[in-house]
């Protein structure tokens, strides 16, 4: 029963990134190999890549964040938000190129919104929607990675995901949003959850440039 659990999560989370939009075609390629191997789902290899297409679409939204116009603490979250998304991206590319692994590339991405200072809310609900997603498919890979210094370093960017969403969520407090879904807080819930592929295609779907 655990090790079907442990294939279906494996299954869920390909679904989850194929929904999300991030690199539709590395991550098909992925799902057609993962059900062509008898059940056998992504490596950790596999899952390095997809998240660090994922990281790519956060640098590239928040460096675009700074056309934003944002001031004060606003401006001072969205800018440390930006470098660590990078740092992100740095970690996982020296990563997989020190598993003997080519990082994928990073690819063109297009948004819904224009980040110009007009649109700061927009922008806004953009960045927590994208954090909303990257919070959860982090969450769905945990259990799936099998290196224990991978799965620590998931863990760690997971946790600095979570910080960047409330964050954003407090940047929406601050510009008065009432949009602003749950209380009116940066930390507006108990226990993180596993994103679903509905929630994915939702928050980020479509944005790479095909």
């Amino acid at each position: 029963m655990e090790k079907l659990k442990h294939n279906l999560a494996r299954r869920q989370f390909v679904k989850v990134l194929t929904a999300a939009g991030l690199t539709s075609a590395f991550a098909g390629h992925l799902v057609g190999r993962a059900l062509a191997q008898a059940g056998r789902g992504p490596s950790d290899l596999d899952i390095l890549q997809l998240a660090l297409t994922a990281e790519y679409l956060a640098a590239d939204a928040y460096t675009r964040s700074r056309f934003g116009g944002f001031e004060g603490l606003v401006k001072d979250y969205l800018e440390a938000a930006q470098e660590q998304e990078e740092a992100h991206v740095k970690a996982l590319r020296d990563t997989i190129t020190s598993l003997g692994a080519r990082p994928v590339e990073r690819p063109t991405f297009t948004y819904p919104v224009e980040f110009l200072p007009r649109n700061q809310l927009a922008i806004l609900r953009l960045l927590n929607a994208l954090e909303d997603a990257f919070v959860g498919a982090y969450l769905g890979a945990l259990p799936l990675i099998s290196n224990k210094e991978i799965l620590k370093a998931a863990g760690a960017i997971l946790g600095n995901e979570a910080a960047h969403r409330a964050t954003v969520r407090a940047s929406r407090i601050l510009l008065g949003d009432r949009e602003l879904p749950g209380p009116r807080s940066p930390a507006d819930r108990a226990f993180e959850v596993a994103i679903t592929p509905e929630e994915a295609q939702k928050a980020v779907g479509g944005f790479i440039r095909r």
